[in-house]
């Protein structure tokens, strides 16, 4: 009702007026109120509350490599025909002219397998009969069994010609199904077997076969994956180079932390029964600024090597290794002070270092991984000391200067802290990546070492107001501006002597904000 109040007298006033009325106004917005916190992220994979204090748990696996990437069948085609070496007349109806068995060798260059159990894959069947009658044919695969039961396949294929053989397809689901690569002993590797047979339609008429007719069919494998291999897996060698990026720490632009005393594990895991030589080659990490630190220990740099897990499929055990690094044995410290956002790290895997000693033994199931693992455990413990934080966000702010507009703008900010980190904050307003303007808030966001115990919930807390005024040349710019970059700059400063202090995070402590947008408005008709 007010707004429409409003309007009638606006329009009152601009009737009764020849020259142009303009009117100055002031508002005040409320643009956010809510409260920050680290409470959604307790209990996961980073954080944890521990009596009054918060933990960091920074574990994250940075390798998992299952069975299905450490022993693979390409996708093959494996092909049995048969051609008569002279015409055989009047074939009577019924008449079974072919029943063989052929042996194939699959090319898995030093990986030697003897039986292997499909998760996943398909195999597509295609079979040409160039014969002047259908022909019954019978696929066989005798390694290929599921349950116990031979893959086996029949088709009838209608007539063809030498010229244009009928040609039939279809494509069968592997799941579930296993594969005995052992030959016609089982004694071998890499070897799968197949079995045509070949019959005249009983219901058709006497034909002739020639020399030039060719019978065959094709049998295409296709995306396999196991979860079950058993053989030799060879012993080529899996280097890598891995680099990822931590969030957050990619925005700081400058400053330096102290961290207390704290360690961190590299795990490695070997969920394969085969042996296994690892090295981690190098751990590194460069900040925003270009500073790179590089992990120094006496672990980081030579082989270490690990024995094959034990057990089956319901009990496997992986057989694991663990590399410490503290303040004693490594610069641990000053590799996570460094605040590298940019992680690389340089590693080498080699099973069966010393060749084929299981003699074909080395099993894998659907459990069995090589992971690479790092943890680090700690308080959530720092002095900080100029940490700056920096972001850029769009900006669309135009407006119209001839008409109604904003003429002074203030953003006031409300808060209350329960972190013991001090800020100050600087805006900069560009334009296509330049800055034009550069507004600094008038107060600093006190930490809580400096407020009071709150007795309702026992925390530590400190009260604040800050103003930062839009400079007039900045407000009549906005409708030129595009981006607005915001620098918070963090420290744990000691009251008496002005020195960064390390300040331990209180559990449940929390930031409240309130903020509002004061506004001083021309309204033009």
């Amino acid at each position: 009702m007010r707004w429409i109040a409003l309007a009638v007298v606006a329009v009152f006033f601009i009737s009764c007026k020849k020259e142009a009325t303009r009117w100055h106004t002031d508002w005040l917005l409320p643009v956010l109120n809510d409260t920050l916190s680290l409470s959604n992220l307790y209990n996961d994979s980073t954080l944890g509350i521990n009596g009054t204090q918060i933990d960091i748990n920074l574990s994250r696996t940075l390798l998992d490599l299952s069975l299905s990437d450490l022993v693979k069948i390409p996708d093959t085609t494996i092909t049995q025909q048969y051609q008569s070496n002279f015409t055989v007349n009047n074939v009577t109806p019924g008449f079974v002219f072919v029943n063989s068995v052929k042996v194939h060798d699959l090319d898995l260059g030093d990986i030697q397998l003897k039986k292997v159990r499909v998760q996943s894959g398909q195999i597509q069947l295609k079979v040409y009969n160039p014969l002047n009658t259908a022909v019954l044919y019978q696929i066989e695969l005798p390694g290929v069994s599921q349950n116990g039961q031979v893959f086996i396949q029949n088709y009838t294929v209608q007539p063809g010609t030498v010229q244009n053989p009928t040609i039939a397809t279809e494509n069968i689901d592997l799941s579930g199904y296993e594969i005995n690569l052992g030959g016609l002993q089982g004694l071998e590797f890499n070897k799968i077997q197949s079995k045509l047979t070949l019959k005249t339609d009983p219901n058709g008429q006497a034909v002739s076969i020639y020399n030039n007719q060719v019978f065959k069919y094709e049998a295409t494998f296709e995306n396999l994956r196991f979860d079950y291999a058993k053989g030799y897996f060879g012993s080529t060698l899996i280097a890598d180079q891995q680099q990822f990026t931590l969030p957050y720490l990619d925005k700081i632009t400058s400053g330096s932390i102290a961290l207390p005393d704290l360690s961190l594990d590299l795990q490695i895991e070997n969920g394969f029964k085969m042996a296994l030589r690892a090295q981690i080659e190098q751990l590194s990490a460069s900040n925003t600024q270009g500073q790179l630190v590089s992990l120094s220990a006496p672990s980081i740099g030579p082989n270490v090597y690990l024995s094959p897990a034990v057990g089956n499929w319901n009990t496997l055990q992986p057989s694991t290794l663990n590399l410490h690094f503290d303040q004693n044995n490594s610069n641990i410290k000053s590799y996570l002070e460094n605040l590298g956002a940019f992680q690389n790290i340089s590693y080498q895997l080699q099973p069966n270092p010393w060749g084929n000693t299981a003699a074909g033994h080395d099993e894998a199931f659907a459990n069995s991984h090589l992971r690479l693992k790092i943890s680090a455990q700690m308080p959530m413990a720092l002095s900080a000391d100029g940490l700056t934080l920096q972001d850029t966000f769009a900006l669309n702010l135009a407006q119209d200067l001839s008409k109604t507009h904003v003429t002074g703008a203030t953003v006031v900010l409300d808060a209350t802290n329960a972190f013991p980190l001090a800020c100050d904050l600087v805006l900069y307003f560009m334009k296509d990546g330049q800055i034009l303007h550069t507004v600094i808030a008038d107060a600093q966001l006190a930490s809580a070492a400096l407020g009071q115990i709150d007795p309702l919930d026992g925390l530590l807390k400190k009260k604040s107001k800050i103003k930062i005024v839009l400079p007039p040349g900045l407000v009549a710019d906005l409708q030129n501006l595009n981006e607005v970059v915001v620098a918070a700059t963090f420290a744990t400063t000691d009251p008496s002597t002005g020195l960064a202090i390390q300040q331990q995070v209180q559990a449940n402590a929390f930031l409240a904000l309130q903020l509002q947008l004061q506004l001083q408005t021309q309204i033009r008709p």
